[in-house]
């Protein structure tokens, strides 16, 4: 098993497809991949592989933040490696090694399909799964819609209304970073609605064939339990069936009450399985995972890719 790093940059000049080829690093014991995936800017991944000639169930991370990705996400494509998943981290545009301007969950979905189809020659599988963190989610669900290759999407403490984020940033009294988000995505909402409009992870998921799951905390400050819960919603009015669940941080059932905005996730319905969507709800839980809610997104994983 190793840790690769795969370095992408924009379509050659003859507008070919992604191009790899495999370049040993003198550094450590890790590969490096370099190839033409888009014209305007090079992108920069790294990918944990089980040994082995493949294809491997495969696993696109999608880092949350705006700086690239985490310790804990690279701990994270590790062990999912150990398990038998080819695990892909790329580093967003203009996030980590990656050039280019980061546009919160705008361009950076449109860079994904090019690099699961790039992955193929290096093990990845037909069908792979997006595991999607915080802002990563909204990009992971972008790039996801109407996407055959798409086995499941975990939409993990990602927002589904920006400009309601915005609100309470400024509510907050955080006036630099609704700045800094305004420059981001091309205004306020008062000044660009359309910049909004596209960056809507309802409309997206409205587009998603695949089974979604979407793990909400019930204390995160940025992205409310409402949020989530109208994210379910929108899938329900699809047609599609939502298990909902509520969970304590140690993953197990909670039995307390839900209140206030958590009282949004209704009578919990408990697991149904896991190929259909879910709403799993951790009332008292902040930004952040735990050991169990990443344990329920492996669970999710071996069902849709296994």
């Amino acid at each position: 098993m190793g840790l690769a790093l795969l370095v992408l940059a924009g379509c050659g000049r003859d507008g070919a497809g992604p191009r790899l080829e495999l370049r040993p690093s003198s550094a450590e014991p890790v590969q490096r991949y370099e190839g033409w995936l888009r014209r305007d800017v090079a992108l920069y991944v790294e990918v944990c592989r089980p040994d082995g000639q493949g294809p491997f169930p495969t696993v696109l991370l999608v880092h949350g933040g705006q700086w690239g990705p985490t310790a804990s996400l690279r701990a994270l494509c590790w062990g999912w490696a150990q398990r038998g998943y080819l695990v892909v981290l790329p580093h967003l545009r203009g996030q980590g090694k990656s050039q280019g301007r980061v546009s919160l969950c705008g361009d950076e979905a449109a860079d994904l399909p090019p690099l699961v189809r790039a992955l193929r020659d290096h093990g990845g599988s037909e069908r792979v799964a997006l595991v999607g963190f915080s802002m990563g989610a909204c990009v992971a669900l972008k790039a996801a819609q109407g996407a055959p290759w798409v086995a499941g999407v975990a939409h993990v403490l990602g927002p589904t209304d920006l400009v309601e984020q915005l609100e309470l940033l400024r509510s907050a009294g955080r006036l630099e970073a609704v700045a800094r988000r305004q420059a981001l995505v091309g205004g306020s909402p008062q000044a660009c609605p359309r910049c909004y409009a596209e960056r809507n992870p309802l409309a997206f998921a409205r587009a998603l064939e695949a089974p979604l799951l979407i793990l909400q905390a019930g204390n995160d400050p940025l992205v409310p339990a409402t949020q989530g819960c109208r994210l379910a919603a929108e899938r329900e009015a699809m047609g599609r069936r939502v298990y909902r669940v509520a969970l304590t941080q140690g993953g197990q059932p909670w039995t307390g009450p839900l209140t206030k905005r958590r009282a949004c996730l209704g009578k919990p319905t408990g697991f149904g399985p896991l190929t259909e969507d879910h709403l799993v709800l951790y009332p008292d839980l902040g930004h952040k995972t735990t050991p169990a809610l990443l344990a329920l997104v492996e669970r999710a994983l071996a069902a849709w890719l296994e």
